[in-house]
């Protein structure tokens, strides 16, 4: 599948242009240059001389017009990482000039929960396949979480923790979203306190949610201080933990005490769950390969996407954040 990669910032290119490609792809770039089942066509930026830095390291074209990127390359497959506010709009550019068989854009979908409608409407009506890039649901990791809780090996209802910064809406929602495909989709909510506004737009509040009858709060870290993202989630059998944004995830079991007879603690032993995010984006790229072969995907549609916002927006219409 031919692939077009539009906006050449950090996750477009940027993340992984200076590392190791045998270690790292964290790229939609990357990924889609070094996996087999896909064909890097091109690059679209508005900055020439990240198009530069694209032709120059990928040997392929680079566009300042998404127009003419689409009619030249002629893509199945366009992954959109421009800015949050331009998704919309780059999309109903592609419709005017190409049907592609499958979008794969940046998360959030959009701040605007009837933007994120648009574009999810968009796509439907032009036989489009629409992901959204959260990419940690195809993390190799969170699909083994995934298979535990419906086998019952890890057992509900749970309780939890998830810390994150830089905004519930653009970090927020990946530990949101994660939570959701584990657990179903927020029964309930209560604001603990409605923090602030990170870049003046996006809001960091501490708040509580039931997902089933799984309690998980979510707590707000300062993103200028250190990124923080890690979720710990406590199960009758044992605890989960997922540090370091998703790259070290362990597993204890409850076990009895070999001291005091009568207790159950957490066994001294821990299971490394094999996580794979320092090739995140290549996840996301064998996931959408998953299609094409009528396998499995753990992908992120466009619809899961919507709920992941609407649940979202109603936490955001009750705080009292300016």
């Amino acid at each position: 599948m031919k692939a077009l990669v539009v906006g050449l910032g950090n996750i477009g290119m940027g993340y992984d242009l200076d590392l190791s490609p045998e270690e790292y792809i964290i790229t939609h770039a990357s990924a889609f240059q070094s996996h087999p089942q896909f064909e890097l066509v091109g690059g679209v930026d508005k900055n020439q001389q990240n198009c530069d830095v694209f032709s120059e390291h990928y040997c392929r074209p680079a566009f300042t017009e998404l127009k003419k990127a689409l009619v030249s390359t002629k893509p199945d497959i366009i992954a959109i990482a421009l800015p949050t506010e331009l998704h919309s709009d780059a999309i109903e550019i592609v419709f005017k000039n190409l049907s592609p068989s499958i979008i794969l854009c940046e998360k959030p979908l959009s701040y605007n929960l009837s933007d994120a409608k648009k574009i999810v409407s968009l796509c439907e009506l032009n036989n489009c396949s629409l992901y959204v890039n959260y990419m940690r649901r195809s993390d190799p990791a969170s699909i083994e979480v995934l298979k535990r809780i419906k086998n019952n090996d890890l057992n509900t209802p749970l309780k939890g923790v998830v810390w994150y910064s830089k905004g519930l809406f653009n970090n927020g929602s990946h530990f949101f979203n994660l939570l959701q495909s584990w657990l179903g989709e927020m029964d309930d909510y209560k604001i603990i306190n409605s923090g602030r506004l990170w870049d003046g737009i996006d809001p960091e509040p501490d708040f509580q949610v039931t997902f089933d009858n799984s309690e998980i709060t979510f707590l707000s870290a300062k993103e200028e201080n250190f990124s923080h993202y890690t979720i710990e989630l406590v199960a009758e059998n044992g605890r989960l933990r997922i540090d370091q944004g998703g790259q070290k995830v362990v597993w204890q079991f409850s076990d009895d005490d070999k001291v005091a007879k009568r207790y159950t603690i957490l066994s001294d032993e821990e299971e490394i769950i094999h996580s794979d995010m320092q090739r995140s984006q290549w996840n996301v790229a064998e996931q959408i390969a998953h299609l094409s072969s009528g396998e499995e995907s753990y992908l992120c549609t466009g619809i899961d996407a919507i709920l992941t916002l609407e649940a979202l927006e109603n936490i955001r219409a009750s705080l009292n954040v300016k």
